[in-house]
């Protein structure tokens, strides 16, 4: 989205959505009503359903409004402008340093709970978990919070690693704000390479890796000029990364490990020709019926 030449005006909540809304348009945001609801909402400190029953009330903050449409105008996600996302029922801070949690990602999380309370009451010894590639953090928030008790009492190890340090800086962020810091041991690391030495070989293994074909990224479109390339390349087809992971697996986890993978659109069938021709491959629909979790269950 390219940013409007001319400031809009501000008088009214009614007219600054009308005119925000329109002037999003022009600059080509598929949301526009609801980014310029969101952006005044925030701006303001009410809520979305006190802005439509007040369409004349008068703006407060109308310069933080202009400056966060002109920021959104400019093709700069929502997340970043009001610096968090309303997430699984989670607020997560985001910034330029990682990707912003996406909806999909909530699947992801949720299959990886699903997969950890099996163990914990099928196992008897302790589990090692491990998210690849963090990056906000979002997903160890969620597993930290709902098994606190098993981490506390030994029973799970939970780790997280990314690439980028400044990714590492905003999960610990994250890990701070829902109390659980403690809960995770956050390392810089290249997928799966302290496995076997700064790490247990893991049980469980969750990653979204960058999955997106590195032309789109090049376009730069939306929201993904925004966000980080490092968070969003995966090479030509958009599988680099995801090869190497399945590569590394193989001498990295426990027997008998499961990994939990997000991925794209149209990209299972490939995913599932590159796990180990002895383990047990499953996907994981969405709402929509896209196959976008796939679950490698390794060989003993």
């Amino acid at each position: 989205m390219a940013p409007p030449e001319v400031a809009g005006s501000v008088g009214t909540v009614g007219a600054a959505i009308r005119d925000a809304t329109r002037r999003l348009t022009d600059a080509g945001s598929p949301s526009a009503r609801l980014d310029a609801e969101v952006l005044l909402g925030h701006v303001t400190g009410r809520e979305r359903s006190w802005l439509l029953a007040h369409p004349e009330a008068p703006v407060e903050s109308p310069g933080s409004f202009e400056a966060a449409v002109l920021r959104r105008a400019g093709g700069e996600p929502v997340a970043y402008i009001r610096g968090f996302k309303d997430w699984h029922s989670l607020r997560i801070r985001t910034d330029p340093r990682a990707l912003i949690p996406r909806p999909e990602t909530e699947l992801l999380a949720d299959a990886t709970v699903a997969e950890i309370q099996e163990r914990l009451a099928r196992d008897e010894g302790p589990i090692a978990a491990w998210e690849v590639a963090t990056g906000s953090g979002a997903v160890a928030v969620v597993l930290a919070r709902r098994f606190g008790h098993a981490i506390g009492s030994g029973r799970l190890g939970l780790s997280a690693t990314d690439v980028s340090p400044e990714a590492l800086a905003l999960a610990a962020e994250n890990l701070a704000d829902h109390g659980v810091a403690d809960f995770v041991t956050l390392a810089l690391a290249d997928l799966l390479a302290p496995a076997g030495d700064a790490f247990p070989r893991p049980d469980v293994v969750v990653a979204n890796l960058p999955y997106v074909a590195s032309a789109e990224v090049v376009a730069r479109r939306g929201s993904l000029g925004h966000e980080p390339r490092v968070a969003l390349d995966g090479g030509p087809d958009g599988l680099d990364l995801l090869r190497r992971l399945l590569e590394q697996a193989a001498g990295c986890v426990a027997p008998g490990a499961t990994l939990l993978l997000e991925l794209g659109v149209g990209q299972v069938e490939v995913v599932t020709t590159l796990a180990p021709t002895s383990a047990s491959v499953s996907v994981v629909p969405d709402l929509a019926g896209l196959d976008r979790v796939v679950r490698i269950e390794m060989p003993d």
